[in-house]
């Protein structure tokens, strides 16, 4: 019998230390996953995007920009088109030749454009 009672609990240790590596697995590859967004810099080529006219507050009538994309260059001569969208957070607006440093997400989302002064 007292073998039986050993290989109970050598089953059961084996099945305890499985499922602490199956639950385990998730948790230590999410804390090992490199960062979600990357940065990349270059000039500013283009500005595409729209104007329409507006009215400011005290009645006047102002033409608006809104900013849709930028097309730059890196320093390695590759083009790039940064989509820009009401959850990209532009401090200043670009304009063409301006520097900027863009933070993507790794599903290719502009986050954020900061012009390099």
């Amino acid at each position: 019998m007292e073998p039986f009672k050993s290989g109970r609990a050598a089953v059961a240790a084996t099945c305890l230390s499985l499922v602490n590596t199956l639950a385990g697995a998730p948790m230590l590859g999410a804390q090992s996953e490199p960062s979600a967004s990357k940065t990349i810099a270059g000039e500013v080529s283009k500005v595409e995007g729209e104007y329409h006219m507006a009215k400011t507050p005290q009645g006047q009538d102002i033409l608006e920009l809104v900013d849709k994309s930028y097309v730059i260059t890196t320093r390695t001569g590759e083009e790039l088109r940064l989509n820009l969208s009401e959850d990209t957070k532009l401090p200043k607006r670009a304009n063409p030749g301006d520097r900027i440093e863009a933070r993507i997400s790794k599903e290719g989302h502009t986050l954020s454009v900061t012009r390099i002064e």
